[in-house]
């Protein structure tokens, strides 16, 4: 593309192999909307900075000398070097600037995306127990950001030239239609893609949905068919050059997604819940974070993307809150 978009495409690296996938996925991203790629490293620190030294009251004032860069700021600046390197190398005209922050990792990055387009990260890699005491950097990011976020698999690649990419979208309700195809109309039409809609119904209690899908199935799932021609007629006369499928799958939301992501080249889901204190993301979408083998976007409900060229978005009813 010949402009540069004002808002930037983010890729937030720790520099460890698991954000390699994220790595490439950010850069062919940032080419592919015509943005600029700004890398940001968040250098983790605890505790208030070190003094200076006190400044006797009487005598000559000392020369104050900046203290040396600690172990963690060099390997910080090492990471954020190293990755720009690959990331030049991989598209060698794209403009790249580089970001280096101190504190805590999730209020960092949740801070720089005020100002993206974009957030890619590594998909997390931690569990059990070190999860619960070093927190979910990815999942605390996707719950709190202003832009949408993507998770990345650590072995990403780009998708080979030949067969049409597919990008994947889990409605959960009607409301959630608005914020999940302005993202994935934009992204399908600027690639030739298509897209596929997938609903999934479970009832809580596997006894009586065991029982409910053998006696009413087909019930539900006209439930689901009626809610799925709602949500997306408005979005399909406007945009009946996107192909779509759609699917009414009885099962785990989390299962049947990850089932329809692994022949996608991206699934789009919305956050849970907005405007609460907690648990932004809701279980199926932090479930998806971990398992997903294609990139996950996570889409604020009031996000509205950035126009791609030859796409007209429009709103398609009022969004709920």
């Amino acid at each position: 593309m010949s402009s540069i978009s004002a808002a930037p495409v983010v890729l937030a690296t720790d520099g460890t192999p698991s954000t390699e996938g994220a790595l490439g996925f950010a850069v062919a991203e940032a080419v592919q909307r015509g943005a600029a790629l700004m890398i940001v490293h968040v250098n983790v620190v605890n505790g208030p900075p070190p003094m200076l030294g006190a400044i006797p009251a009487v005598g000559p004032v000392p020369t104050l000398r900046p203290p040396a860069p600690t172990e963690s700021l060099v390997h910080a600046r090492h990471v954020l070097e190293r990755t720009e390197r690959k990331a030049r190398a991989l598209a060698p005209d794209l403009s790249i600037s580089t970001l280096l922050l101190n504190g805590g990792r999730v209020h960092a990055i949740t801070d720089v995306s005020s100002d993206a387009q974009l957030v890619v990260m590594g998909r997390e890699t931690r569990h059990g127990l070190q999860r619960v005491l070093t927190g979910a950097t990815t999942a605390g990011v996707a719950s709190q950001a202003r832009c949408p976020v993507v998770a990345v698999p650590a072995d990403w690649q780009p998708r080979p030239s030949t067969g049409a990419p597919t990008v994947v979208v889990g409605i959960r309700r009607e409301a959630d239609a608005w914020p999940l195809m302005t993202a994935a109309y934009s992204w399908a039409s600027a690639r030739g893609a298509s897209i596929s809609v997938v609903h999934a119904w479970e009832l809580p209690d596997p006894v009586i949905d065991e029982m409910e899908a053998r006696s009413r199935g087909d019930e539900w799932q006209a439930v689901g068919d009626r809610m799925l021609d709602d949500a997306l007629a408005d979005w399909q006369d406007q945009h009946a050059d996107v192909p779509v499928v759609r699917q009414v799958v009885h099962g785990h939301p989390a299962s049947v997604l990850v089932a329809a992501a692994r022949t996608a080249d991206l699934l789009v889901v919305r956050r849970a819940h907005e405007h609460r204190p907690i648990d932004h993301l809701g279980a199926t979408v932090r479930a998806l974070l971990l398992a997903s083998p294609t990139p996950v976007e996570v889409v604020p409900a009031l996000h509205v993307a950035e126009p791609v060229q030859q796409l007209v978005l429009e709103q398609s009813g009022a969004i709920q809150k």
